[in-house]
């Protein structure tokens, strides 16, 4: 009884201790933006930037360490993000960066990596980066705990374990001031949380309806993205093969003992040329001298509906929906509705906010070509047909994701409906469009 009076004292001692220490390295993060010790962030370098501020420790030799640039990873770290903002996934971003052979973080710095295998890029390795906030420049503190888990519920002397898990949103410590060089704005990072969290889903039913993500490409699929299964609705893959392309939708991915997964064919195949060539044609004769007018109205028309202008007013109405709740919650405050179940919400909500911003400002006002313009483009290319079967497969891919080219393919008929929506870009094609 006396041994465990006196284990229990010293136990509750010794984490009296450890909420002191954690405070007081809270508060210097909070305020001074002090680096907390520990191995640096890829991207980043840890420095010697001087005396140590406390006259005491400077006495006894310490040195004050701050985080610096690495100049060989930080344009890593910020490809990284521009490449998950532009559709890829983790899995294909850590594809492409083994493929250019990149060193991965443990490969970086091996002497703070003895404990990695430093066998590259891994899915997760890139998520540890867009998860990081200290690439906006601000310090952090508190982003893991360490919880004691006991071994055996049902034997308490066998002892704990010590294992590591997030922190609550509440529980994290970020400086009022940027503490050391930005990598990442916090729009982009802001951007790319969202996207995480979109992606993330709420469970195997949003999984199965999720839009897939682009994907590190070995060929050239000119109608990757583009046509859709009629049933199910859902993109269909890229399927290469030695002698042709196919696109496929497989069943397996469908939420199972849906109806749709019930109706739904094992694997749906459709061969990429035999929808290639008849779109060629059919572009071919919107170009023809009898329809060349209606469809040069009609591009010409198109350039009228300005999307920057519909992308504007979507970012606006989202900046307006994020105050709106901002607003709820601080009433919901005033109420007397527990802080900390409404600060998760708010910080969501000015997240949403900043990122409606930071798209409002990167919109730029599309080019416009006249009804004129068009017309010699047209001129320019002369046989349509051969030179869209002749193309590139890159400038035809190109070409149709600049149409808006749109494909509804149905298995049982064996028919595709084939739309277009047209914006005119200044993008050559063996001679223009």
């Amino acid at each position: 009884m006396a041994m465990t009076i006196t284990s229990g004292l010293s136990k509750s001692e010794r984490q009296h201790v450890q909420r002191r220490t954690r405070a007081a390295m809270a508060a210097q993060v909070l305020i001074d933006g002090k680096h907390q010790g520990g191995r640096a962030p890829y991207g980043y370098v840890v420095v010697d930037a001087g005396p140590h501020p406390n006259p005491r420790k400077a006495q006894q030799g310490h040195r004050l360490r701050v985080l610096a640039i690495d100049e060989i990873a930080a344009p890593v770290v910020e490809r990284v993000f521009a490449l998950y903002l532009e559709g890829l996934g983790q899995k294909a971003i850590a594809a492409i960066l083994n493929s250019e052979h990149v060193p991965c973080p443990s490969a970086q710095t091996p002497s703070q990596n003895r404990h990695r295998k430093m066998d590259g890029w891994q899915h997760s390795t890139v998520r540890a980066i867009l998860d990081n906030p200290r690439y906006t420049a601000y310090a952090i503190y508190g982003r893991w705990q360490k919880v004691e888990e006991l071994l055996d519920p049902e034997d308490v002397a066998a002892g704990h374990i010590v294992r590591f898990r997030r922190s609550a949103q509440a529980k994290i410590v970020r400086s009022r001031e940027p503490a050391h060089s930005v990598i990442i704005s916090v729009e982009d990072f802001t951007r790319v949380q969202l996207e995480l969290r979109a992606r993330r889903g709420a469970g195997v039913a949003d999984y199965s309806k999720r839009e897939r993500t682009t994907v590190v490409a070995k060929h050239v699929c000119v109608l990757r993205s583009t046509i859709r299964h009629s049933l199910c609705g859902r993109k269909m893959e890229a399927a290469p093969r030695n002698h042709a392309i196919f696109y496929r939708c497989p069943a397996r991915t469908l939420l199972p003992d849906t109806r749709i997964a019930l109706d739904h064919p094992p694997t749906v195949y459709v061969r990429e040329e035999q929808l290639t060539r008849p779109i060629n044609a059919w572009i071919a004769g919107l170009f023809s001298p009898v329809n060349l007018e209606s469809t040069v109205i009609a591009l010409a028309g198109s350039e009228e509906d300005d999307q920057a202008e519909a992308q504007m007013v979507a970012a606006r109405q989202r900046i307006a929906a994020a105050e709106a709740t901002k607003v709820r919650l601080q009433r919901a405050l005033k109420a007397g509705w527990d802080p900390e179940g409404l600060a998760s919400q708010y910080n969501a909500a000015a997240a949403e906010k900043r990122a409606a911003e930071a798209m409002l400002a990167a919109i730029e006002p599309s080019q416009q070509l006249t009804a004129q313009e068009i017309r010699q483009m047209a001129a320019e290319l002369g046989d349509m047909a051969h030179v869209l079967n002749e193309a590139k497969r890159e400038d035809l891919a190109e070409l149709y994701k600049a149409l808006g080219l749109w494909i509804t393919y149905d298995d049982a008929q064996m028919r595709a409906d084939v739309s277009i929506s047209p914006r005119v870009n200044k993008v050559r094609v063996r001679g223009g469009t």
